[in-house]
This record gives C-alpha cells, structure tokens and sequence, in this order.
C-alpha cells in the first residue's frame, strides 16, 4: 500500500508541478501575491523497484542459501531517509542558509548542473541571497533556475554576472503547512522503512521455517529477525527526531 501511495503522489505532483508553473507566471510582481507561494508536494527520490526485494542469495563458500544480510537492510533504509533529508535542506528553518538553492538546477554549455557547479550563493541578510556566477554568460540561466525552484515563487534580480535573490518572510499559515507537509512526508518515508522489514523478514521466516536448507539453524534466523527489527526501530526513531528537528526550525522563524 506504501508503495503504491508514493507511486500514486509521485505522478499527481508531475501533473501539480506543471499547473503551478503556470500559475507563477500568471501573478503579479509584487505584494502579498509573492510571498505567499503554492505548497508542493517535496521531492523525494523515488522509491527503488528492488528496494524490497530480498531474494534467496546463495552463501560464496557453501553454495547454500543465506539470510538477509543486516547491512544491507540498513543501508537500504537508510537510502530511503538521506532522500528525505536532503530535501528538508531546501525548506527555510529559524535562518536562511545557502542550502535553500540545493535544489536548484542549472542549464549551462548544452548540459545541466548543479546551481554550487556555476555560482557562489551568499546570504547576505534574512532576506537577501547574491549568487555570484562563475562566468558572467552563465548568470542568466542562474537567475532562470532560481525563478523556477519548486514552490518558492523567488523573483531574482539579475545584476551582471550577480543574482540578486530577494527571500521574502514566510506567513504563520505558509509554516503551518510546511510543518504538516514535512509530518506527511515522514508518513510515506516510515512506510516504505517498513516495507524494507516486510520484504527482509519474509526471507527470514524461510529460515525459522526451516525452508532455506539445513545450512541455516532456526536460532540464526530469530537472531537476524531480531537485529533487522533493532534496526528498523532504530531508522524510525532517527526520522521522527529529523522531521520534528525541521519542523521546529520552521515554527521558529
């Protein structure tokens, strides 16, 4: 079901995406009309086909089968919450930082890059950012990026090879809904954590059940059961204490 709610997210945001789009071109230049931006959905990597999959994997030296290695499923689900922090860096907190224009793609010499690759962001008050291209013939393409970043609704000023980027305040509503998108995104990110566990404690059911050959002792399977379950707890804890982390930051500005 989490899966196919992401998938689900993920295709409504391409379409919401575009709308929003054409809604900024459509608003005036100034007043409230710039400050209060569309709420989109964040952006998170999408959820790899495999990510669930634990096949029976046979051992290299006993060409017998094997339980879910332990690493594997963190690393798995640590992925999962890294694609859900990373995008947290993109949304305002209690300061603005550069990491705001993270996210920000640019189209340069026939290719696209990173917004760091071309131009230096400073924040030079709560309110003002002034990116400084590399190559003045760059700085265009800058200022087209930053105008067209996910939600933000910037109206960068260009100034030679200078983006100037005026950051105006957030409302008490703007927060609000940020703090209960950023609840809503930890849902989906917790969800497909434990599709991880479903998918590694499947295979070590096999095992208590004796299934996966004589190699693999019942009193080895409960034990990877057990460490994959620490591990989960252990993954879920880290998002909450992200997420409230953020959430927090943004209620403080």
């Amino acid at each position: 079901m989490g899966q196919r709610l992401q998938k689900l997210d993920e295709l409504a945001h391409r379409g919401e995406h575009l709308k929003a789009k054409e809604k900024r071109k459509n608003k005036k230049e100034s007043g409230k009309g710039r400050q209060e931006v569309d709420l989109d959905e964040l952006v998170i990597d999408a959820e790899d086909e495999n990510e669930t999959i634990f096949d029976v994997e046979e051992d290299n030296n006993s060409n017998e089968a094997s339980l879910p290695s332990v690493d594997d499923v963190k690393s798995r689900m640590i992925k999962a919450i890294d694609s859900m922090e990373y995008s947290f860096r993109s949304i305002r907190g209690d300061e603005t930082t550069p990491d705001l224009f993270d996210s920000v793609k640019v189209k340069v010499y026939g290719t696209i890059s990173p917004l760091s690759a071309v131009a230096q962001v400073v924040i030079t008050s709560p309110t003002q950012a002034t990116l400084t291209c590399f190559d003045p013939a760059t700085a265009p393409s800058v200022r087209d990026g930053v105008r067209d970043m996910e939600g933000m609704n910037f109206n960068p000023i260009l100034d030679e090879n200078v983006v100037i980027v005026p950051i105006p305040r957030m409302s008490k509503e703007r927060r609000q809904a940020l703090v209960k998108q950023l609840g809503k995104t930890a849902e989906n990110i917790k969800q497909r954590i434990r599709g991880i566990r479903r998918g590694a404690q499947n295979l070590v059911k096999k095992g208590k059940d004796g299934k996966l050959g004589p190699g693999i002792s019942k009193d080895d399977a409960f034990r990877i059961g057990k460490e994959i379950d620490d591990v989960t707890e252990e993954c879920i804890k880290n998002i909450i204490e992200i997420v409230e982390t953020k959430q927090h930051s943004i209620i403080k500005v």
